[in-house]
């Protein structure tokens, strides 16, 4: 079987057309996503194996993306560790036990992913056989320990990081053992995923925006570095992709995290961008939220997107963050349609 177009990009090859793949591609702005939510929760659909590969595959099966990323969420292997959550509506997700101590870490029990997280790799291994046979590659992802982190400490969604950066700057050998602890989480989660089918790999730092460069380098690099460092001698052969929100101000730290794709976001200027070492594939970077436009604003800001990549081997288009649920169909139309057609008139 030849190599899948995202893997070529993603290794940093020259494609003979731009592939692509957007995040949170499975989700509320999909009516067939929406009927089979409103049988059962978030956290119940992401382990149903049936459920969860039936809403991983639909937007594929509307707009044919090169990337099918498993539907799961970040905190799948956080519950797995005996975190109990839920997700609230219009707040996110809720951890109902939260570690701001050394004696709150006992909450964080032994984790083996085949054993306390086995429907993912029952999901990953029947979008596999999927994904042969369709033809895009499979993504499995998982959280940076940063982020999982943060999660852990504010106990959910946060806009502000006061008890998380309380802890970076007040007990820092306390937040020292909690990452290690998630890396090595992370390393045994994704490991799973790639013994279980997943041909790429994306970690999602949601979260290491709010750190400056310093801190950054500090509180959140080491630990996704390890997890890369360890993949990449593991399983050679397997890209990852590195994603941090709103980190503008990170590029070059970024560009020295191991990963064999960055994933920016929208606030990335064209000057870093240019930074970055070619050696380095590049994901992104289009505004989530054009896609409220009308379709010729879609279309003109996808080409932008498309043309600042152009002239680099290994660049995958993509959304510079998750999909909204509120984003029109006929949008999500138009920008395939606008990638697609690229390259046919750039060839």
């Amino acid at each position: 079987m030849s190599k899948k177009i995202l893997i070529q990009a993603l290794q940093g090859e020259r494609t003979d057309r731009v592939p692509f793949w957007y995040m949170r591609q499975a989700g509320r702005y999909l009516p067939e996503y929406n009927r089979i939510r409103s049988q059962m929760t978030f956290m119940e659909l992401t382990r149903n194996v049936s459920a969860a590969v039936e809403v991983s595959q639909q937007p594929y099966l509307r707009f044919g993306m090169d990337g099918l990323i498993m539907f799961s969420d970040i905190l799948t292997p956080l519950s797995g560790a005996g975190i109990p959550l839920h997700f609230a509506e219009k707040k996110g997700p809720v951890l109902e036990k939260v570690i701001r101590s050394n004696e709150d870490l006992a909450a964080l029990q032994e984790f083996e992913a085949t054993r306390d997280t086995p429907y993912v790799a029952d999901i990953l291994q029947k979008l596999r056989q999927f994904c042969d046979a369709e033809g895009p590659a499979l993504i499995g992802f998982g959280g940076a320990p940063f982020t999982l982190a943060s999660y852990l400490i504010e106990g959910g969604s946060t806009r502000s990081f006061d008890e998380c950066k309380r802890m970076l700057f007040g007990q820092a050998d306390l937040y020292r053992t909690l990452a290690l602890r998630l890396t090595e989480i992370s390393i045994n989660y994704l490991s799973m995923q790639i013994q279980a089918g997943a041909e790429v790999i994306q970690i999602f730092d949601s979260w290491g925006g709010v750190l400056s460069v310093e801190h950054y380098q500090k509180f959140a690099a080491p630990y996704s570095q390890k997890i890369i460092e360890k993949l990449k001698e593991k399983y050679p052969k397997i890209p990852v992709i590195l994603f941090v929100g709103n980190a503008a101000h990170l590029t070059a730290a970024l560009s020295s995290s191991g990963a064999a794709a960055l994933s920016l976001d929208w606030r990335v200027p064209a000057a870093e961008i240019r930074q970055i070492p070619p050696g380095i594939a590049l994901q992104g970077n289009l505004d989530p939220l054009v896609l409220y436009g009308s379709q010729t604003t879609v279309q003109q800001e996808t080409r932008s997107t498309l043309t600042r990549f152009e002239n680099r081997p290994g660049y995958v288009f993509n959304l510079g963050h998750g999909i909204h649920p509120a984003t029109p169909i006929e949008n999500v139309e138009t920008m395939v349609r606008t990638v697609r057609d690229y390259k046919l008139n750039h060839s």
